[in-house]
């Protein structure tokens, strides 16, 4: 059951940064500083790991394992998966509009923000319960045999070094998510690449989204700064 001991490998990761994601949201209700690069970063994992890679193959290999095991959750579990998409949708249309400077869009990316993180913590809290029944209960070194090759492995690879970054920047801690790059030799801690193209020498001056994202702190009173990374 490799499959299953990797789906608690990714599970460690994503409440990495769900915990990541949680102080950035923080810092946009309290009008801090908050590192544009991160917010791109963030959402590329939820986009590209999270939906793309984690959920699908949950949804091919995991479902129907809990199936076999007699399990009823799946269904339940799908429909968790919908209202993950949902989030992560408007959270990617919501941070164009904070990036574009449109007003109270920083109080939606909050909203939004913590839609998705209350979905996905629920969600894995949930699964993580199965895979205890099932008596999978830690990552194991199967966990990592049977990753996918080429341009795909190379994709991973960068989403776990967005990882590192983000949870070294936030957690002071390297990712749980190390080994599923350890056989190409990646370097882990390294700066990865831009997230998406054109995003990642974005900048912001001072103040610049101030009247879109202050909303989303304007009860401490306080300027919302973005930092171009």
């Amino acid at each position: 059951m490799e499959y299953l001991a990797r789906m608690v490998l990714e599970h460690q990761g994503i409440n990495e940064l769900l915990q990541v994601q949680r102080e950035l949201l923080e810092r946009l209700k309290k009008a801090k500083g908050v590192n544009i690069v991160h917010l791109n970063n963030s959402l590329a994992f939820w986009r590209d790991f999270l939906e793309q890679e984690h959920m699908s193959w949950e949804e091919e290999f995991a479902f129907a394992a809990f199936r076999k095991f007699n399990h009823s959750l799946p269904d339940r579990l799908q429909g968790e998966h919908e209202r993950i998409r949902t989030a992560l949708a408007q959270l990617e249309a919501t941070l164009k509009q904070l990036k574009s400077g449109r007003p109270r869009s920083g109080r939606e990316y909050v909203k939004w923000g913590e839609e998705l993180v209350e979905t996905v913590a629920d969600h894995i809290a949930r699964e993580n319960a199965v895979l205890r029944e099932l008596a999978v209960d830690g990552p194991a070194t199967e966990a990592v045999l049977d990753l996918p090759e080429g341009p795909r492995r190379e994709r991973i690879n960068h989403l776990v070094q967005i990882a590192e970054e983000l949870c070294r920047e936030y957690l002071q801690k390297g990712t749980a998510l190390y080994p599923l790059c350890k056989k190409t030799g990646a370097v882990v801690g390294q700066t990865p690449p831009p997230a998406t193209a054109g995003d990642g020498d974005e900048t912001a001056r001072e103040g610049e989204l101030g009247e879109a994202a202050g909303s989303a702190g304007d009860e401490q009173g306080g300027e919302f700064i973005v930092n171009g990374g």
